[in-house]
């Protein structure tokens, strides 16, 4: 196996951020419409953590 065969499947195996993404924002909007803040800061982290996962 060489080194591009190995770094595509890797990079093929790891899907979409988009899901992620979206539940990103549901939780932003129904911490912002009920007004709990850890809601806010749940869709806040895990935004965060998707870019940085998601670095192609």
């Amino acid at each position: 196996m060489t080194r591009s065969d190995q770094s595509h499947r890797t990079r093929a195996g790891r899907g979409s951020p988009w899901p992620l993404l979206a539940s990103a924002v549901a939780l932003l909007i129904a911490g912002v419409v009920t007004g709990n803040g850890v809601l806010v800061a749940a869709g806040v982290i895990l935004a965060g953590l998707v870019g940085l996962v998601d670095r192609r």
